[in-house]
């Protein structure tokens, strides 16, 4: 049911939409032109819709679906945050990447990447203007991990469990407007299982959220 209302919600809002300009004779340019770019705004969150729950399909499958490689994880958040820096600038966000040592970890990398872009957008997301996002890498003989600590609006201690859940949202007004559809910690989430890793959340509400990721450096069936 989940699923259905949210494939539902965008193709209701293009209906009303087209209907309106249909209905109206005489329809001034601007006001078609304002309405066609709603509906693309609505095509590309149903496009997204689709493409989290194939996501979440595939990660469901049994791990032979990994790709593992080696992989340079410095370099590899760098190219990530690199390509976020402009969301951030939008609402004036510092991100900062911080590394301790070189790290080389057996990975799937396009499910890590997965893993980085949804943790980092969610923290610019559900950020302050002004505010500011700082990411850490570090390892010791076993495990790498990935801190993303933010000073956003925080996650209600009530709501720190289900987070991790599909389709959950803690602010279904606010999820509307940043267009989030509670499919990104999931999809999160289950990648870090299939690397074998752990998630782990910490929050206040009003002064900012921190999600620790550990992942075994050497990848094993």
């Amino acid at each position: 049911s989940n699923v259905s209302h949210e494939l539902k919600t965008p193709i209701t809002s293009i209906k009303v939409l087209a209907d309106s300009l249909n209905l109206q004779e005489d329809v001034p340019i601007e006001l078609y032109k304002e309405f066609m770019q709603d509906i693309v705004n609505e095509i590309d969150r149903e496009s997204k819709i689709i493409d989290d729950l194939l996501s979440l399909v595939r990660m469901d499958k049994p791990s032979g679906a990994m790709n593992i490689s080696s992989v340079n994880l410095n370099e590899l958040m760098e190219i990530v945050l690199k390509r976020l820096k402009p969301i951030a600038q939008k609402k004036n966000i510092e991100l900062l990447f911080e590394s301790f040592r070189p790290v080389v970890a057996e990975i799937d990398e396009v499910k890590f990447t997965q893993v980085v872009s949804n943790l980092v957008e969610n923290a610019i997301k559900y950020n302050n203007l002004d505010g500011w996002v700082h990411v850490a890498l570090n390892a010791d003989y076993q495990y790498f991990y990935v801190r993303v600590e933010d000073s956003g609006i925080g996650i209600p201690k009530e709501n720190q469990d289900m987070v991790f859940e599909r389709f959950y949202r803690v602010d279904k007004a606010r999820s509307r407007e940043t267009g989030g559809n509670g499919l990104g910690l999931a999809i999160t989430r289950n990648a870090i299982l299939l690397h074998r890793g752990s998630i782990k959340v910490h929050s206040i509400e009003q002064q900012g959220t921190t999600f620790a990721v550990r992942i075994p450096l050497m990848y094993s069936e």
